[in-house]
């Protein structure tokens, strides 16, 4: 009777054989004799798993639960037919597998089987050189002995063949190494349903497949499913040793559109009333905000991004910033869109940290550094929602400057200089300076972020808590409603909508038209011909606005799954920018859109202020010895100019605190 070793030979010879016959088949004799002509410069051989299950299907099954022996066998038969006798050691690898396991279901079961696995890339290790073959010197009779490594701990010989002696010295020179690299991979954010923590593991990737992966690439990875004993801990964990790396598409949604759905969406689309359905489908369990739902809408469906001839990119994702008291639903309406849109990240300001939303460089087991990827990297092609974005440090909100504009985020840290993509929409909400805002102030003035960030929104909604009879009475029956029946009237099923808004952005890539441009020309130049001659007249809108308005255009065109941005949905865009001007830019004191308000900065009246009381210091100054006298300057601007001493009190406090005057005697004021 043969034995079990026997046995294992005859299967291994068969396998041998089996992909002989493989290989010399039509499709893969001249990849093959082509790689190895370029062999060491070439050393990996593709193979599609569905030929070899046409070929030898109980080959293809055997891969699945030895693919350790399988690989070994097929390595052999290459270096059988190799007609060069090169005895080349090339990598086989395997895609198409099949065999596609959810990262939080990968158990102790698929131990040492063939697995697929989906994730993205949190963070890549150093690319080390682990020993393959090491050669030992015999420190008695210096004879050499070369013997294979299997992992990453060395295995002496154990006796000299020619002396006896059992004392040995590496030589590193004589050996032979192969690069290594370790990635950890985490599971697609779209997989995950709230409050579950998202699943890791560590692929450990040699020779060809180092250096492939950067933090926030969306791939499957084919390879063995592993464990290793930790020496600390006395605890196995489990890896996975890649076989290949298979890049996914990185669409807002990788979703099945069945030719059913397909159908669907276009019967929704040809509807007159899309737009309504669609609106009244956002954030269905929050009533009212129609302007702010609509935006969302557009936000999720985006513009067209734009490569241009000198490799310049300008961004086709819409950011939102909404205003508001507390207690309107602004959280709400964020953990909506983060759920609704796959790939969707929600982060709450106070426990967000710089790092937190860019990327981080931690030190890995061996001590070296590598970076893993934040909220706007992982969230790469989707959306990202942050809440309570006034409560953030200055210094870690700055973080997301780059990424709002650029989409790209810059990280040049323990000695690693890296770019990332952070392709994603941003959809963010703050509350007022003062908790609540104050209906006696301007709304630009208890806007509590610098201009730098909110220049870069392209909407911005300003939402007060009024109480309104009418309304609060709707708001007060939808919220019982709720609470009663705990269902909400979908006019669109979420799952339809996810499919509708996959479609239209994968589908639809919008082009202006000329009408288009002609009504988003005319609104451009009409609002800034508006503006008088004078110098330092305000500036009621830029290009900025002007590209916001092209995006929000486009949006507005996928919608409809139409191909073409008409004059309809141009003032459709203009209609909503409008709202948001007139929110927060409206200036009382010149009656017009002053964009400078709207971003944050000092608005042409306040700047008329600081010139007019430097220049009054300055006249008082001569009359009054050097000084001008406080209760005068006050008197004199009030009657001459009709200022109320509460504003000059706050216009002086700002020259001061730039150094534009100071004050040399309690009471007193002189220009510096």
């Amino acid at each position: 009777m043969p034995t079990s070793a026997e046995i294992a030979t005859d299967k291994t010879k068969t396998s041998v054989a089996k992909f002989e016959d493989f290989f010399s088949s039509d499709k893969y004799k001249d990849k093959i004799f082509e790689v190895l002509e370029k062999y060491p410069d070439e050393r990996s051989i593709v193979v599609d798993y569905t030929d070899l299950e046409m070929f030898y299907a109980d080959l293809a099954d055997l891969l699945i639960e030895k693919p350790e022996e399988v690989i070994k066998a097929a390595q052999k038969a290459i270096r059988n037919i190799d007609p060069l006798r090169k005895n080349a050691e090339l990598n086989i690898r395997f895609e198409n597998i099949g065999n596609n396991i959810p990262l939080r279901f990968l158990r102790s079961k698929y131990i040492g089987k063939f697995v697929a696995v989906d994730g993205i890339v949190r963070k890549t290790d150093e690319i080390r050189p682990r020993i393959v073959n090491a050669t030992f010197e015999c420190r008695s009779c210096m004879r050499l002995h070369e013997i294979p490594q299997r992992s990453s701990l060395i295995s002496e010989p154990a006796i000299c063949q020619e002396c006896g002696g059992r004392s040995f010295r590496l030589l590193q020179e004589e050996s032979k190494f192969m690069d290594t690299q370790s990635t950890k991979l985490q599971e697609p954010l779209e997989n995950l349903s709230g409050g579950e923590q998202p699943r890791q593991i560590v692929v450990t990737l040699e020779d060809d497949l180092v250096d492939e992966l950067t933090p926030g690439d969306i791939v499957r990875i084919i390879g063995q499913l592993k464990t290793v004993r930790d020496e600390k801990t006395k605890r196995f964990k489990n890896y996975i040793y890649g076989n290949y790396i298979e890049p996914l598409e990185q669409e807002f949604e990788e979703l099945k559109i069945d030719p059913e759905d397909e159908e669907e969406i276009k019967r929704l689309a040809a509807d007159p009333q899309v737009y309504e359905k669609i609106i009244n489908s956002t954030a269905p369990s929050i009533q009212g905000y129609r302007e702010v739902k609509e935006a969302i809408a557009l936000q999720l469906f985006g513009g067209s991004a734009k490569i241009l001839e000198d490799k310049t990119r300008i961004r086709g994702d819409i950011h939102i910033l909404i205003m508001g008291d507390p207690g309107i639903g602004k959280s709400q309406m964020l953990k909506y869109v983060s759920k609704l849109a796959p790939r969707g990240i929600y982060t709450s300001g106070k426990g967000t940290s710089g790092v937190g939303l860019t990327a981080a460089a931690v030190r890995d087991e061996l001590g070296g550094w590598s970076l893993e990827a934040g909220a706007l990297v992982l969230g790469d092609r989707g959306n990202v929602c942050v809440d309570e974005l006034d409560k953030m440090r200055p210094e870690d909100r700055s973080a997301i400057h780059e990424a709002l504009e650029q989409q790209t985020i810059s990280i040049a840290k323990a000695g690693i200089m890296a770019t990332l993509n952070s392709r994603c929409s941003v959809l963010a909400a703050a509350n007022p300076k003062y908790g609540r805002f104050d209906r006696f102030k301007p709304t630009a003035e208890q806007i509590n972020l610098p201009s730098t960030i909110l220049s870069r929104f392209d909407l911005i909604f300003v939402i007060e808590d009024k109480p309104d009879p009418d309304r609060d009475k709707r708001l007060a029956g939808h919220i019982l409603r709720i609470h009663k029946n705990t269902s909400i009237p979908f006019e669109i099923d979420p799952e339809l909508l996810r499919k509708y808004i996959a479609y239209a952005r994968k589908e639809v890539h919008p082009k202006l038209t000329q009408e288009a441009m002609r009504v988003l020309e005319e609104f451009y130049v009409g609002m800034r011909g508006g503006v008088d001659d004078e110098e330092d007249a305000p500036v009621p809108i830029t290009a900025r606005q002007l590209e916001a308005l092209v995006r929000l255009s486009e949006a507005s065109a996928r919608i409809r799954l139409s191909p073409e941005v008409t004059d309809y949905d141009a003032n459709r865009a203009i209609s909503l920018e409008q709202k948001c001007l007139k929110q927060v830019g409206y200036d009382p004191e010149t009656g017009k859109v002053d964009i400078d308000k709207v971003e944050g900065r000092t608005p042409k009246s306040d700047r008329d202020k600081y010139r007019l009381i430097s220049e009054t210091i300055k006249r008082l100054e001569d009359e009054y010895n050097g000084k001008a006298p406080k209760q005068i300057l006050m008197d004199e601007l009030e009657n001459r100019y009709n200022m109320d001493e509460e504003k000059v009190e706050e216009v002086i406090r700002v020259l001061k605190r730039n150094g534009t005057i100071y004050e040399p005697k309690q009471g007193y004021y002189k220009v510096v």
